[in-house]
């Protein structure tokens, strides 16, 4: 296993080294601009590679050169670059918190002139995607709600269940009950990668918090003047682990929990296997990929019974396009970010990977599935949009608290009270290593 990973690691800096000789090279007289994305599979990779294709025949004085990795390594891969001196010109990260890290480093360029002429175009409430203490940092590229329940309608008609009590988490759990008492377990979950913890701990806090409360409680940890009205180890906190305990405790999740990946959890919903899947807008495209066996339908994540969040407050996620500070040809690279926010390319991901746009366009005449569509209007009928944790929060904190963490949770390791106070003692930390508090 040892030989394995030091394989890998080699493999990984021989691959970075190779792409980093030829980042600053001209081919034929072109300037060759890279671009780094997490676009490895099928629909992103082929709709994307097919954009930049079409943007060097349009550029014969460009090259852009795409180089895809998987969604797991790729944060690793991006730190290792970034170490290195030697990352792309242009960089697709997650926005918010993920890519300020880069932008306190002071990696990436700063972009406020040139996002200013595409600010009208961009939608209401992306800003915290991009805007770093008044800088803008990148451009949006695609928006994601997040916190979504999808269930399979056949299954729940066979047992007279209706979907209209899967508003509420009380009426969610019995429901789920039922299909328990007949030995099915009903949520197909593999949280092999973290994510899909973290973002389960996530959605439980935002049902459990008001808006203020959610942003502040992870945002302090980039900005000193904002206070919280409790720390992780409080009560409110402590019970959105709790909540996420217990359907573990229930048996309500898939044998797989902890050992399976993305794609074993949703290929078990598709094909009918379980009646639930907690998941973001981003499966619709996966659907056109995987297929199924079953019509899917799609809600709002439950609201949690006397607690403060509304069925319309939204967990959102914006991938952004950055501008690496290292680039040796922004000049170019500009033009092919300028042409990631034009209407037609747009478009064209829109309906190629089946997912939302965070730009002003008028997508009634796109071709866009029946789900996506109603995915569009649950984000139009809102009540309130607010950034994923791990976008609001410092990473130094956020991925051993609660990506780390939702692991620990589900294994026993940690008790919802342990998880919070050890979330809490790096906040605490941070804020004393930055002389806040």
């Amino acid at each position: 296993m040892a030989g394995c990973t030091l394989t890998k690691a080699l493999a990984l800096l021989l691959a970075l080294l190779t792409l980093s000789a030829c980042d600053r090279a001209e081919t034929n007289g072109k300037v060759v601009v890279t671009v780094w994305t997490e676009y490895s599979a099928a629909p992103q990779k082929p709709v994307f590679e097919a954009i930049v294709a079409e943007f060097n025949r349009t550029h014969p004085g460009i090259e852009v050169r795409h180089t895809g990795f998987e969604n797991t390594p790729y944060e690793t891969t991006l730190k290792t670059a970034f170490a290195g001196g030697k990352p792309p010109d242009i960089v697709e990260m997650n926005g918010g918190a993920n890519a300020f890290q880069y932008a306190r480093a002071g990696l990436l360029a700063d972009l406020t002139d040139f996002v200013a002429p595409i600010r009208p175009r961009i939608a209401a409430g992306m800003e915290p995607a991009f805007d770093y203490r008044g800088r803008a940092y990148g451009i949006p590229w695609q928006l994601s709600i997040g916190n979504l329940l999808w269930y399979n309608p056949a299954m729940l008609r066979a047992r007279g269940i209706d979907p209209n009590r899967l508003a509420t988490w009380n009426g969610f759990l019995s429901a789920a009950e039922r299909f328990k008492a007949q030995g099915l377990a009903p949520i197909a979950f593999g949280n092999r990668e973290g994510w899909p913890g973290n973002h389960l701990f996530t959605h439980f806090s935002r049902r459990l918090m008001t808006t203020a409360q959610y942003t502040a409680i992870a945002t302090r940890t980039f900005d000193p003047t904002v206070t919280s009205d409790f720390g992780w180890d409080d009560p409110v906190p402590v019970r959105a682990w709790a909540l996420y305990r217990d359907l573990r405790d229930r048996g309500l999740f898939t044998a797989g929990y902890l050992s399976d990946d993305t794609p074993a959890a949703s290929s078990l919903f598709l094909n009918g296997k379980v009646p639930f899947y907690f998941m973001g807008s981003w499966f619709i495209g996966d659907v056109e990929v995987q297929g199924g066996t079953t019509p899917i339908d799609v809600t709002m994540f439950p609201t949690v019974d006397g607690a403060p969040g509304k069925s319309g407050d939204l967990v959102t996620n914006t991938l952004v396009f950055t501008l690496t500070k290292a680039s040796k040809q922004p000049e170019a690279a500009k033009l092919f970010l300028a042409y990631l926010t034009t209407e037609p390319v747009q478009r064209k991901w829109a309906e190629g990977v089946q997912g939302l746009v965070p730009y002003r366009y008028d997508t009634r005449g796109w071709s866009l599935k029946p789900l996506l569509r109603k995915v569009a209007a649950l984000y139009a009928s809102a009540t309130s949009a607010a950034p994923f944790l791990d976008m609001l929060e410092d990473q130094s904190c956020n991925v051993p608290g609660i990506w780390d963490g939702s692991v620990a949770v589900l294994t026993g390791q940690l008790s919802p009270q342990e998880a919070g106070a050890m979330h809490e003692k790096c906040v605490k930390q941070l804020e004393r290593a930055n002389g806040w508090r």
